[in-house]
């Protein structure tokens, strides 16, 4: 194995970490109540993402047999191949975990309100089909590519089509319920604000390491820019959320200084390894800034987003990728070749956004037959209640509400 092989591997096997700062993330912003359920509904997802991955998503996108639309080749690793010019086989590794993110994002967007089915339905037609054909489309010779648009680290064909994907589920089940039944916008605020922290720091890392796995066979100097860019947009994302944050406030929130270096890594991915350190730093700071600027929209909305799939992934996606447009070195306005790429970039985003709405030929038919949604009385009592076998955190003067929401629970997959 060549040592671009055991780069490509080793920061893999590190990414996969990502899935426990996800898993924090899910736990933390949901109610104690859905603790359990939430860090459920992440590794199912990645179980799920794995399978259809492996069956069909991988040859949707990397296949040899391909147009410029999809690929039909390698199904279920038919024929994959280990050569010094290509290796299926860590590829495999690499983009599945990038679906896994994909599918996490997406999950953000279900929380305490979704049924399990349900949920792994539209997981397997999102890594099973629809995600699959992006990155062909981006990643696979595709289209996109041929067509001239960049995202080097998935700002676009991860996190804009994972935050799209969140942002459709939030929208069809609608906001969450208190113990009485009633919504109230912004009642449910996150249990557990250090378990978002420290989660976010996990993704941080895991997103730095992620990058720099991208730059197989790249030149030396490609090799460090990347890992410092994403260093500086970090740090740069997480010090302008912080600083808005108190000037607004006059407090400080652990949760914004994390979720805001966390933009700053989502918007700096697409151009990691094509800008100047001083634009890593100007990037990192517009995502920080545009983080506050969404949350406080989402709050006033009727968006129930409580992964803050919006905010920290969908919203800084688009500025990363649009900004590659301005700012890269060699096709950006600021260095003198004009608009067009600027252009391209556009014509990407909405592409991959609107291809991420077909989610929505999967959601619509299970929220119309009413299989979508946990009921009223299961989302008031808690979806560990209903259906994680009880809470994850256990009281001593703790009652249980209503005994007769248990009883009256069927025990089929659809409720």
């Amino acid at each position: 194995m060549g040592l671009d092989e055991t780069w490509v591997l080793s920061c893999g096997f590190f990414s996969i970490l990502g899935l426990l700062g996800y898993s924090m993330i899910a736990a933390g912003a949901v109610r104690y109540k859905s603790v359990q359920s939430a860090i459920i509904t992440i590794l199912l997802g990645a179980i799920l993402t794995i399978i259809a991955f492996f069956i069909t998503g991988y040859a949707f996108a990397f296949g040899l047999d391909s147009n410029k639309f999809i690929g039909k080749s390698l199904f279920a690793a038919a024929s994959f191949e280990s050569t010094p010019n290509k290796n299926d086989y860590d590829n495999f590794v690499f983009q599945t975990i990038a679906a896994i993110f994909v599918t996490s994002i997406f999950a953000f967007g279900t929380l305490e309100r979704s049924r399990f089915f349900s949920f792994s339905f539209g997981v397997v037609f999102l890594q099973g089909l629809l995600y699959p054909i992006v990155v062909h489309w981006t990643f696979g010779k595709g289209w996109l590519s041929l067509f001239g648009f960049q995202d080097f680290g998935g700002s676009s064909v991860i996190h804009v089509f994972g935050g799209v994907t969140a942002l459709v589920a939030s929208l069809l089940l609608h906001e969450r319920r208190d113990q009485n039944g009633k919504i109230h916008p912004g009642i449910f605020p996150h249990h557990a604000p250090f378990f978002i922290g420290i989660g976010t720091i996990i993704l941080v890392v895991v997103q730095i390491i992620f990058l720099s796995g991208f730059n197989r066979g790249s030149e030396n100097y490609i090799k460090g820019l990347v890992p410092v860019n994403t260093f500086l947009a970090a740090s740069f994302g997480g010090l302008s959320s912080y600083v808005s944050y108190y000037l607004k406030k006059e407090k400080t929130s652990l949760i914004t200084i994390a979720r805001g270096a966390l933009a700053g890594v989502v918007a700096v991915s697409a151009s990691a390894n094509d800008i100047q350190l001083w634009a890593a730093a100007f990037i990192g700071t517009l995502a920080g800034i545009s983080y506050l600027v969404i949350q406080l929209i989402v709050k006033r909305s009727h968006v129930d987003d409580p992964g803050q799939a919006v905010g920290a992934h969908l919203v800084p996606g688009v500025l990363g990728t649009l900004l590659y447009g301005i700012l890269s070195r060699s096709h950006g306005l600021f260095y003198g070749y004009g608009l067009k790429q600027f252009g391209i970039q556009i014509v990407g985003v909405l592409s991959i956004a609107g291809w991420a709405l077909l989610i929505l030929v999967v959601l619509v038919p299970l929220k119309g037959i009413g299989i979508f949604k946990i009921k009223p009385e299961q989302e008031s009592l808690g979806i560990d209640q209903s259906y994680a076998g009880g809470e994850a955190y256990v009281f001593n003067d703790q009652t249980v509400e209503t005994k007769s929401l248990l009883n009256s629970q069927k025990k089929s997959i659809f409720h």
